[in-house]
């Protein structure tokens, strides 16, 4: 590993890259005057099998430039954000090194000034063990970054998508109203998030059963079980290209059909942690209330539809009451 200190770091970045290089120079690039106001640093960017040019091309930016603080390993298979994650960590603590923080940024991220100063200063002040960035645009417009549980309640709006429903249960929906002040969530999006060597001690890694999406969530509600509650720091700004990497998350644009992964994430979420009768159930209930909201919406603005997921109700019915957890490559 470049220059890694034998014993100690007090911050351990992790990124996880699938055919992103070009993301990942510009996150290294953002991260340059960052550095050193993170105490001992050390960045571990782990390529997912991404069968190209990735590898090469990272270490020549970091060669080329003379970064002495970035290790990056190659994964042998795409396993999957979670496993990513877990493997870059491991390969620190197998060499006995301690760390007190470990900074998750997704590779389409790129760090506003002091934003990991930021989430290392509440962390100190407030006892806390995971907090999250403030997630931007370009342009500095912020992006929903910190969220409540899912339950009933969230099942009926993601469906329903009436203004009516989420007016009165605005404080159940999943996406809490940005803001800027210093709040707790029940979890944080996973682009950019912060948790301690305690939080790992205690909770362990992210569930490597997770192939994409869901992990952050699963990884909170964990946290939160062990009485150790995420915090949203809003002082903490990142830039996040929203769905660069999947297409899937960017809610501005049309998405593309939804892979079989998510369903999965899905099933196992809710399987796993309330059981299969509860998954039937919420399974049951969404389909319902996006039945009804593709009927209105067919009758009364069409247009509406172009920015589905193709095939999406049909795809949910299909994996609604399987289980379906295998690692995806796709």
């Amino acid at each position: 590993m470049a220059n890694l200190p034998t014993t100690h770091l007090d911050t351990l970045i992790v990124t996880v890259n699938y055919k992103t290089a070009p993301l990942v120079e510009e996150l290294i690039h953002s991260l340059k005057s960052e550095i050193t106001n993170l105490g001992t640093t050390h960045m571990v960017i782990v390529d997912n099998a991404s069968n190209d040019n990735s590898i090469e091309y990272i270490n020549d930016y970091i060669d080329k430039n003379n970064i002495s603080w970035i290790t990056v390993i190659q994964n042998p298979s795409n396993s999957g954000y979670a496993a990513g994650n877990n493997l870059g960590i491991n390969s620190i603590i197998e060499r006995d090194i301690d760390f007190k923080t470990v900074w998750f940024l997704n590779p389409d991220t790129k760090v506003r000034k002091n934003a990991g100063v930021e989430l290392i200063n509440h962390i100190k002040h407030n006892n806390s063990h995971i907090v999250g960035s403030r997630l931007e645009d370009e342009d500095g417009t912020p992006q929903s970054s910190h969220f409540n549980f899912p339950g009933i309640i969230t099942q009926i709006s993601d469906g329903l998508r009436l203004g009516i429903f989420d007016k009165v249960f605005k404080n159940k929906l999943i996406t809490k109203p940005i803001s800027n002040n210093i709040e707790q969530a029940d979890w944080l999006s996973g682009a950019s998030f912060m948790v301690t060597k305690q939080y790992i001690d205690t909770v362990g890694l992210m569930d490597d059963e997770y192939f994409l999406y869901f992990e952050e969530l699963d990884y909170c509600l964990q946290g939160a079980r062990n009485n150790m509650p995420c915090w949203h720091v809003p002082t903490s700004r990142v830039y996040h290209a929203v769905g660069a990497a999947t297409g899937i998350s960017d809610h501005r644009k049309k998405s593309p059909r939804r892979p079989q992964y998510w369903f999965d994430s899905r099933t196992l979420y809710f399987s796993k942690n309330y059981g299969a009768l509860t998954l039937a159930i919420y399974n049951f209930i969404f389909i319902l209330s996006y039945t009804t909201w593709l009927l209105r919406t067919y009758l009364t603005n069409k247009t509406k539809l172009n920015k589905e997921p193709p095939f999406f109700l049909r795809d949910f019915i299909k994996n609604a009451f399987t289980s379906n957890n295998k690692k995806r490559k796709d």
